[in-house]
């Protein structure tokens, strides 16, 4: 719809989550030639009573650590550094607004997208008969002797 920037708040914690904190951002800045803005919080929150979280492990009183890291991610695939892990901070960033149109007519991404085709495909895929084409090389299957 012509955004420039998107902002991605975020309350994200996890060691499984956090190398994908800045390819994600880069990623949809690239694909979608805006600048991203990706804010995490920072910290632990503690709660006054212990809870589940129905995953089979004991009764805690946090979530985690949210690991910050906040930064933005440009359309040309650079970023700018990250915010700290551990405490509050403010990131202020000058952006050539200008990038996200010459990117969009260097690199034509929305000219050679197939939008149509990609409706039809996953409405396709969205049938509950929907059976997936499998094709599989034999070779990777015979049985040596």
């Amino acid at each position: 719809n012509g955004a420039e920037i998107v902002f991605n708040p975020s309350a994200t914690v996890g060691e499984l989550s956090e190398p994908m904190w800045p390819i994600e951002a880069r990623n949809a800045a690239i694909a979608n030639s805006y600048f991203v803005g990706s804010i995490n919080r920072v910290g632990t929150e503690t709660f006054p009573n212990p809870f589940t979280s129905g995953d089979g492990k004991p009764q805690h009183i946090d979530f985690g650590h949210f690991y910050g890291s906040s930064h933005f991610s440009a359309p040309d695939a650079s970023c700018t550094p990250s915010l700290s892990r551990h405490r509050d901070g403010l990131l202020i960033s000058d952006m050539d607004l200008n990038l996200c149109r010459q990117l969009k007519d260097k690199w034509g991404f929305r000219m050679t997208s197939r939008y149509n085709l990609y409706a039809d495909l996953l409405a396709q895929y969205l049938k509950p008969d929907f059976e997936p084409q499998v094709i599989s090389d034999p070779l990777l299957h015979k049985k040596s002797s």
